[in-house]
């Protein structure tokens, strides 16, 4: 099957303006694609008490300049869907003293 979750990508760099400790370590961007809003505000309408979950995934990177930076991905988890089991094969018995 393939992956059909809803994702979106950015970047997140160190934070060269940090002046102070209560300033983020690491800031960036990520565009978030209209299909992504689209299923958020359905969450947010299906009665989700006034939050959705997104998931976040962070993968170190290095920029053709040489600066180190998260490559980040967005997506809206999915309800798992439960692939069907498939039933256990039973072995027949055979009576090895039959001739035929």
């Amino acid at each position: 099957m393939a992956d059909d979750r809803l994702q979106s990508d950015g970047a997140i760099y160190t934070n060269k303006f940090k002046r102070a400790d209560n300033h983020p370590d690491w800031t960036g961007r990520v565009t978030l694609t209209s299909a992504i809003l689209k299923e958020l505000v359905t969450k947010m309408r299906d009665g989700n008490a006034g939050e959705v979950e997104m998931r976040v995934a962070l993968w170190d990177r290095r920029s053709k300049n040489g600066n180190d930076y998260k490559y980040a991905r967005l997506d809206v988890p999915q309800e798992r869907r439960e692939e069907p089991k498939p039933e256990p094969k039973v072995e027949e018995e055979y009576d090895d003293d039959i001739p035929f």
